[in-house]
């Protein structure tokens, strides 16, 4: 430190060459961080400059400059922050490693670039304020919901402290959502306040349809519960299960709508309650009989033995063409959802399918102890069942996204073996031949 005196008083430089800025506030917004610089002071004006960087794991990145400007005769003055390129690289620096804030939403890898500038200003007798911009030019993260790729936007900041509040209608854009089906052009709307992160209305294109939410609040402590609704407007399911680990063993041609009404809590993760999807056009189902348990068919009568029931609504699943297609969705205990399926429609196998019967066989009922074809056109009328366990359901989607991406695979943990537990519980009524 150096101090000088001169007729207009006193005049100071002083060198730092380490000091920290930390967030005060809980829950914490910005992760702490490093600066190092000169400060002046000199006709009762303090001016200033320091490099920033981050702390812990982000120690050696530099992210950019604060400067300090302070009149002392009129007690206003302001710190200006500048970051115009703040660079993401995977096995580097990570969001996570400047804000907590993020980490619920942009999970690592991430990797692109963001720039931000900010200030912040006081009065000798006003109440401080605070302002700031992020631009998003473009950047590329892992979300619950699968990898981004393409995020883009601007957003206004309005306050800074002691709330992070943003100016009204913000947006983003993403150029595509990896689900486990082709997802693209999400735009969502949103704005923070002291409430939380209020998303006015998102929207993405997946399985020729579009996917969106309805207004909702989520909080910004990130120890709170919220609930939302998820609509879906013309989506090919057959796009989704193509890519969940069951494509070789279910095909599924349906393009319904409905909605999803969820609660997502940290305690008990995420909740379904009372969702519904139909079809809104005639589609195909073919399930393969090893991937079923517990049929329950009915409609034989008395004296056809159940073995040869099951065996007709096995092949009723297998070549399935439906007219009506209804779901109702609700989460179970330890991660699992219930999807029950009612659907009616005929079957429709490759290759036409008749039962031919003498009357020797009619009389003797000799038919009743060997395999019968289903025939083609046989009017299905299905109640299915199916259980899924969702958690591992959609680790396997991130799985087969990370393999895409040529991503390793995370430390194995522990979990519950899966798979669609299905059976009808009333199965095809077949025609008299």
């Amino acid at each position: 430190m150096v101090v000088d005196g001169t007729k207009a008083g006193v005049g100071l430089t002083a060198t730092v060459a380490g000091a920290q800025v930390v967030d005060a506030t809980t829950p914490k917004r910005f992760e702490t961080l490093a600066a190092s610089g000169q400060a002046t002071l000199a006709n009762e004006r303090w001016t200033g400059g320091f490099d920033l960087k981050g702390t812990g794991k982000a120690a050696a990145t530099t992210l950019g400059r604060l400067t300090l400007a302070h009149d002392g005769r009129t007690g206003a003055g302001g710190v200006y922050i500048a970051a115009p390129e703040v660079r993401f690289v995977e096995g580097g620096l990570q969001p996570s490693m400047l804000s907590p804030l993020v980490e619920a939403f942009v999970q690592s890898p991430a990797t692109g670039v963001v720039g931000f500038d900010g200030r912040f200003d006081w009065t000798k007798d006003g109440e401080p304020t605070s302002s700031g911009r992020l631009s998003v030019p473009g950047l590329d993260f892992v979300s619950p919901a699968g990898p981004v790729k393409g995020a883009r936007g601007e957003i206004e900041f309005t306050s800074l402290s002691p709330a992070i509040i943003t100016a009204p209608n913000q947006r983003l854009t993403v150029d595509s959502l990896d689900i486990g089906a082709d997802a693209t052009a999400l735009d969502l709307n949103f704005a923070i306040d002291a409430a939380g992160f209020s998303i006015a209305g998102g929207s993405v294109q997946a399985g020729g349809g579009t996917v969106s939410i309805e207004p909702l609040v989520v909080p910004l402590d990130p120890t709170q519960a919220y609930s939302g609704v998820i609509v879906l407007d013309r989506v090919q399911l057959g796009d989704v299960v193509a890519d969940s680990g069951f494509a070789d063993k279910v095909m599924l041609d349906a393009v319904v709508s409905g909605r999803l009404p969820f609660t997502m809590d940290p305690k008990l993760g995420l909740k379904i309650t009372a969702g519904a999807l139909g079809a809104v056009q005639p589609g195909r189902l073919s399930i393969q009989r090893d991937v079923l348990t517990d049929v329950d068919a009915g409609g034989g009568g008395a004296d056809v033995p159940p073995n040869m029931v099951e065996d007709l609504a096995y092949q009723a699943m297998e070549h399935l063409a439906f007219d009506v297609l209804s779901a109702d969705v609700n989460s179970l205990d330890e991660g699992r959802i219930s999807v029950l399926f009612h659907i009616r429609g005929r079957h429709e196998p490759p290759q036409r399918q008749e039962l031919r019967l003498t009357v020797a066989e009619l009389i003797s009922r000799e038919f009743l102890n060997r395999e019968l074809p289903l025939p083609s056109g046989t009017q299905i009328d299905l109640t299915l069942d199916t259980t899924l366990n969702a958690n591992q359901l959609f680790a396997d989607i991130m799985a087969v996204n990370r393999a895409r991406q040529g991503q390793k695979e995370p430390a194995p943990t522990p979990a519950p073996e899966t798979g669609p537990e299905t059976g009808p519980e009333t199965g095809p009524e077949p025609e008299a031949p």
